[in-house]
């Protein structure tokens, strides 16, 4: 404030003691005293700088990115549904109960389903026994059609006996065997790891066979449908890094990558829906829960960086004002990305790691213009060279 203040003061002073040597010199008089100092008035001294207005160059690492938001969901989720059908008599689980892979999650009653099966087992070994004793009358036949006692119609006649039962007999241990994998499913057991998320049925219920029991989700891995403009959907592919925020989760930041990217926009809108696929071992993130963050979409590793008002432009180009041994000077730059998150303009060429430029917006500066830099205790860091 003070420095502008002293620029103004020493503009006026300039501009009167200019008007008072042109009155002079057209009343045919000499020069007065006042003119005489007009020189020294417009070289007032240098513009001081202060250290928010002047920044030091350096490399840094950044990330192109893009936007995205969305809802969270888990990667793995199972309906659960009744593969027989009859009355429950145990559901084991709630809401928000872990469960691992192979615990019990519900019960039905299995008294009908053991006496079905203890029926077809029965069935089946006396279609057995009947088997062994065509088996004896067969070999009987055989051995008296070898003596010339029976008839060739008498042995096929025991020969299809025996094929027909042995047919019965397989088709009974089929029966017996769905019986037996429908007691086992009279056992409801978790498909995998995860946590119990709805609940549709109480003990005593009576449910028939595809009715939904419970649902299951596997909160380790979760998944991110975010909604990206077509506008820049040309920037995302597989396997780019994401840094997203939960709703939910404070300011923690969750790292993931994009696994797939949906073949069409979402119907009603310009947006393509990509999916970002995150580890979460510890359940930090539930199903639901809204996620703002972006995509690293292009690295940049060592580069320079600076606001948009340290690039000035006239008619020969895009150019910065740099400051050395107190004077400033024209660097002609070329400019690269914009970096909105950082608010910042990448500088292909130009300027070089510790060069100090100006970076407020102050148009009146020009090249040539001797300086002095405040720092932020008060001193100044920069000035002219002595002489």
């Amino acid at each position: 404030m003070a420095a502008r203040l002293r620029r103004a003061l020493a503009g006026l002073l300039v501009l009167g003691l200019g008007a008072g040597a042109y009155l002079a010199l057209d009343r045919g008089s000499e020069p007065s005293d006042a003119a005489a100092m007009a020189p020294a008035a417009r070289e007032a001294g240098p513009v001081e700088l202060a250290s928010f207005e002047v920044e030091t160059v350096a490399e840094r690492d950044f990330a192109r990115t893009v936007s995205v938001s969305g809802p969270a969901r888990p990667v793995r989720r199972a309906v659960v549904t009744a593969e027989v059908s009859g009355r429950l008599s145990e559901v084991a689980v709630e809401v928000g109960e872990p469960v691992q892979a192979g615990a019990v999650l519900a019960r039905f009653d299995e008294t009908l389903l053991r006496s079905a099966l203890a029926a077809r087992e029965a069935t089946l070994e006396a279609r057995r026994s009947e088997i062994q004793l065509a088996e004896w009358t067969l070999e009987r036949r055989q051995q008296l059609g070898n003596r010339g006692i029976t008839s060739d119609a008498d042995l096929l006649s025991a020969r299809s006996q025996l094929l027909n039962l042995q047919a019965q007999a397989r088709a009974l241990e089929a029966e017996v065997a769905d019986a037996r994998k429908t007691l086992e499913d009279a056992v409801v057991t978790a498909p995998f790891d995860g946590v119990v998320a709805a609940r549709a049925v109480e003990p005593g219920q009576t449910v028939g066979v595809n009715t939904e029991l419970l649902q299951l989700v596997d909160l380790s891995t979760v998944e991110v449908a975010a909604s990206v403009p077509t506008s820049r959907i040309g920037d995302i592919a597989v396997g780019q890094a994401a840094r997203l925020r939960f709703d939910g989760a404070g300011t923690r930041v969750f790292e993931g990558r994009v696994s797939r990217i949906a073949p069409e926009a979402e119907a009603g809108s310009r947006a393509i829906a990509v999916y970002v696929t995150l580890p979460n071992p510890d359940g930090a993130i539930r199903g639901g829960m809204f996620a703002v963050g972006e995509i690293a979409v292009e690295a940049m590793e060592k580069v320079v960086a600076l606001p948009p008002a340290a690039i000035r432009r006239d008619d020969a180009g895009a150019f910065v004002l740099a400051a050395r041994d107190g004077r400033l000077a024209r660097r002609d730059v070329e400019t690269g990305a914009l970096l909105p998150r950082e608010g910042l303009v990448v500088v292909r060429s130009g300027v070089s790691a510790g060069d100090t430029v100006v970076v407020a917006p102050l148009p009146d500066l020009k090249a040539e213009t001797e300086v002095t830099i405040q720092s932020a205790d008060g001193n100044s860091r920069e000035g002219p060279n002595p002489t």
